[in-house]
């Protein structure tokens, strides 16, 4: 396997679902999202989705739910196998704030 960086970028928070990272072919996936920026009373949730065991769908595999200043600036979701991924960010508390990415392959 060879580690590549696949896309780095930033998103600003809405209060909406917001993709962070997708990808539609077969590979590695892995995604750090920088969190330095949550403050007293924010409130995030990281979503990720890969495809289903059918290779139709995408389904939710993993819910990372965030509060408040990160004591760990840094999410990172670890290397998934799978056909189609997704990574998404959604605000439900707080203020709207940028969170900078790196999405890896391998």
């Amino acid at each position: 396997m060879v580690l590549g960086l696949a896309a780095s970028g930033n998103v600003t928070t809405n209060g909406t679902e917001q993709v962070v990272f997708t990808q539609s072919s077969v590979n590695h996936y892995a995604v750090y999202i920088y969190t330095q920026n949550m403050q007293a009373g924010d409130e995030l949730t990281i979503r990720v989705f890969v495809l289903d065991d059918d290779g139709i769908a995408l389904r939710k595999y993993l819910d990372i739910a965030l509060s408040g200043i990160q004591l760990s600036p840094a999410v990172f979701i670890p290397f998934i196998p799978t056909g189609q991924y997704r990574v998404t960010i959604q605000r439900s508390a707080g203020v709207d704030r940028n969170y900078t990415f790196n999405a890896w392959t391998a």
